[in-house]
């Protein structure tokens, strides 16, 4: 199934992937621009402190590009095929397949972005000492900026790149896939606590009141980490019940007959098998229909060697099966084709039907 596609300016393709720019990046330029005219220079709006601001805007997202870039070039490497590069007012992002994971491709994904960061970051800064005037303070920030974007990506919580490697890590050494999940929201949620004690707690230990600028910025990182911090811990949370829950854990036992079979024909290959239900087989062997053996307790014995079984069966709707060895995810893909289409879906193993599920149950079960 394709992705969606982000709304935003097209910028062309880079390996296969779609480079999308959100128009709000439009605004930080000119916010950059005005914020440096201004403050560069202590005479009021300074020209060389606009371009400084414009050359700033336009390196920040190109380091940001190139943040992302490193992420698709690693799926890449992986032979996921990455579908967009997604560049916002305060990020990015990189889509890619990303079924059936493993721990070290996470990690190495995750980790390829501050890497690139921490590059450009080195280069900048050797380049900058060569350097003199306006160019020389423009490469400075280059290199300031990198360093930032690099150690703030890799702090260990969700949603940043080094919550990623904490879960790549967790997961690698415990196979636990969502306990490593759970490690990198919880990494985020200190994460976000610390953006803002730092903001508010490190002046005040230097003996001066706290910048009005960085707290309006500690406390939006806030409000963006702990939200995408606690969705993931909830999320692990139900997905890790999720995928213990089986397909046969959630059906009643059944035992299958064929549709021309007597209600005591039935009732015998149940109590034989110790079923709680009976699935009856259409003349290829397809489950059509089911009914509770407790049912069959209505027929009077003396009814039941020639009573058929089209009186106590409710109809399933054609091919409505699930797997028996259907778990977790797998449950869910089997399941979500039936909701709204039927009450209940046949629990077939090898030999045949071996239970079955009330899709009220499984849908419990899952939540």
């Amino acid at each position: 199934m394709a992705s969606p596609r982000t709304r935003g300016i097209p910028l062309g393709r880079v390996l296969g992937a779609r480079v999308v720019l959100a128009p709000s990046t439009l605004i930080m330029a000119v916010v950059l621009a005005a914020l440096y005219g201004t403050a560069y220079s202590s005479d009021g709006f300074s020209s060389d402190g606009a371009i400084l601001g414009l050359v700033v805007a336009v390196a920040l997202f190109v380091s940001i590009f190139l943040h992302e870039f490193a992420h698709a070039v690693a799926a890449r490497g992986f032979k996921r095929e990455v579908h967009e590069i997604v560049l916002t007012f305060f990020g990015g992002h990189t889509q890619f397949r990303a079924s059936d994971p493993r721990p070290v491709e996470i990690g190495v994904i995750a980790a390829s972005g501050p890497l690139a960061n921490a590059v450009i970051g080195a280069v900048a800064m050797a380049l900058a000492g060569t350097l003199d005037g306006l160019p020389g303070a423009v490469t400075r920030y280059i290199a300031l900026l990198n360093f930032f974007l690099a150690g703030f990506n890799a702090l260990p919580g969700t949603p940043l790149d080094g919550g990623r490697v904490v879960n790549a890590i967790v997961w690698g050494v415990s196979g636990d896939r969502w306990k490593g999940h759970r490690w990198a929201a919880q990494g985020g949620r200190i994460v976000a606590i610390a953006t803002v004690l730092a903001a508010l707690g490190i002046p005040l230990l230097l003996g001066s009141s706290p910048d009005l600028v960085a707290v309006i910025w500690a406390v939006f990182l806030f409000s963006v980490i702990w939200p995408a911090a606690s969705a993931e811990l909830r999320a692990a949370s139900v997905l890790a019940r999720r995928e213990r829950v089986t397909a046969v854990a959630v059906s009643r036992t059944a035992v299958g007959v064929p549709y021309d079979a007597t209600v005591e024909e039935a009732r015998a290959s149940a109590h034989a098998a110790g079923a709680a239900e009976v699935v009856v087989l259409a003349a290829d062997g397809q489950p059509a229909g089911h009914f509770p053996v407790a049912l069959t307790d209505e027929v009077p014995p003396e009814a039941r060697p020639t009573t058929s079984l089209m009186s106590v069966t409710m109809p399933l709707v054609r091919g409505a099966v699930i797997p028996a060895d259907a778990v977790g995810e797998g449950l869910v893909e089997a399941v979500v084709p039936w909701v709204g289409k039927t009450d209940a879906v046949a629990v077939m193993g090898p030999d045949g039907p071996v239970g079955v599920a009330l899709l009220d149950d499984v849908v419990r079960a899952l939540q």
